[in-house]
């Protein structure tokens, strides 16, 4: 097998790595990431940590500066609100999309992905079960590239609810949101 095909599982796996720990506040915004560090600390050569600074780049997530080094993003409170506002138009789009498409087999999926959102007890298991939750009820647009913006919109925001949240923080507002989702669905 070519060297190439190796490459690319570390890549990814790098990449699902740093995304975590960046979702989980591992690094404070604004916080240098060292190319070296991370590839030690993760047993890989740096060319798999470099795909992925370019990746996060493109996602948002951080800033390479030139001859300088990779950051992790700092963000205001004005585009975290853009980004929400984003995040309502884009998805407000899709479902009203997706609505007449629903078939008792999609809303099914829905309500079993809200079932267990009901029951998550951490912020990365209800995350989780949201993005599962709004993924489900959007499904039958069958909008790919609507989706992969609100994916990347998703990406911008998570972190902050990792270091703003709590399991019970708002718990009983989401759970009544989503369930008159499904009903209005």
């Amino acid at each position: 097998m070519p060297a190439t095909d190796y490459a690319q599982p570390t890549s990814s796996a790098v990449l699902q790595l740093l995304r975590h720990s960046l979702d989980r506040g591992r690094w404070a915004p604004g916080a240098p990431l060292r190319q070296e560090e991370i590839a030690a600390e993760l047993n890989v050569s740096r060319v798999p940590v470099r795909e992925a600074f370019f990746q996060l780049q493109a996602e948002g997530l951080v800033q390479v500066v030139p001859n300088k080094g990779v950051y992790v993003r700092e963000m205001s409170a004005a585009q975290l609100r853009e980004l929400f506002q984003l995040r309502r138009l884009i998805e407000g789009d899709i479902l009203f999309a997706a609505v007449p498409l629903h078939t008792a087999a999609t809303l099914n999926r829905a309500e079993t992905v809200q079932v267990a959102l009901d029951k998550a007890a951490s912020v990365a298991d209800w995350l989780a079960g949201d993005r599962e939750f709004h993924e489900a009820l959007y499904a039958p647009a069958e909008r790919a590239e609507s989706m992969a913006i609100v994916r990347r919109l998703r990406f911008l925001v998570d972190r902050y609810y990792f270091s703003r949240l709590r399991p019970s923080t708002r718990a009983q507002g989401w759970h009544e949101e989503h369930h008159a989702l499904l009903r209005a669905v």
